[in-house]
């Protein structure tokens, strides 16, 4: 039986290769990092390497500022929108209010107007403060009756007679709310002002009314002369 083994061809193959020197360039790289790993690279070697990154950083591209000259500017009507947004709705919301404080009946703003008098009053809990409040309120009823006289619409002038009806309950409600208070006297100057303020509105009205609406406003400076001596 022949034994199995290796030709005479590879064995001549692996001294060769065995036999041959190492490269001259990797000699060179060795000879330059340095023949024993301990040791590190020559000082040659690092300054020529710490010469070659500076270069490299100073001729490079600007990474920081790259970044800054590519930024998109934001238009000036985009900055400026928001405040825009609110001077529009500011303005929007004052205008609301003055038309709202201006309203009369058959106004589309005038029950906003009212649903803001019911809500102060409902919050209100002293009786002072709730009386000038009505009073408040029955000035306005008489401007808004005054208003209505120069609607030459029909419709218009049917309310004028529930806004006068409006004015005496409110007026009488205050005086009720005063009359729990028991400081007597202290009150005449707010209501000798109010009867005057009335009477200033509603007298001249009286030429202008119906038979019905005329009787009203009549009864109503009645009721309000005797507020005060």
């Amino acid at each position: 039986m022949v034994k199995w083994g290796p030709s005479r061809w590879l064995l001549r193959r692996w001294a060769a290769v065995t036999r041959r020197e190492p490269h001259t360039h990797f000699v060179s790289r060795l000879n330059e990092i340095g023949s024993e790993p301990a040791h590190g690279p020559r000082p040659d070697f690092r300054a020529r390497l710490r010469g070659e990154l500076l270069t490299a950083h100073a001729t490079g591209p600007d990474t920081t500022s790259e970044p800054a000259r590519h930024r998109r500017r934001t238009p000036l009507l985009v900055r400026l929108r928001p405040g825009a947004l609110i001077v529009t709705v500011t303005g929007l919301m004052l205008f609301t209010g003055v038309e709202t404080y201006g309203s009369v009946p058959g106004d589309r703003l005038y029950p906003i107007k009212r649903a803001a008098e019911a809500t102060l009053l409902s919050v209100t809990t002293d009786d002072v403060e709730r009386a000038q409040r009505e009073l408040s309120a029955a000035h306005s009823r008489a401007t808004e009756a005054a208003a209505l006289l120069g609607y030459p619409d029909s419709r218009r002038a049917q309310l004028i007679g529930p806004t006068l009806d409006e004015m005496t309950t409110t007026t009488r409600s205050a005086l009720s709310a005063l009359g729990h208070v028991k400081r007597p006297g202290t009150h005449t100057p707010t209501l000798k002002r109010f009867t005057e303020e009335q009477r200033d509105v509603v007298e001249p009205m009286i030429p202008q009314l119906g038979d019905d609406d005329r009787m009203k406003a009549s009864a109503y400076l009645d009721m309000i002369d005797d507020l005060t001596p």
